[in-house]
């Protein structure tokens, strides 16, 4: 009896860690989202290469 509640306990852990999984792809699309601000820095640096053909 006493060897099921420990197995119970470890299967309780599996379910806490399972649950941590959900977090970190969360933040996934958050640097995702970072991603068209330095996309959006190309065109800036197009915008340069004119003013040096003036």
């Amino acid at each position: 009896m006493v060897a099921q509640t420990s197995e119970s306990i470890t299967n309780y852990q599996l379910l806490i860690t399972n649950s941590q999984f959900p977090i970190p792809n969360s933040q996934f699309p958050i640097p995702n989202s970072q991603f068209p601000i330095p996309n959006s820095q190309f065109p800036i640096t197009n915008y340069q290469f004119p003013i040096t053909n003036y």
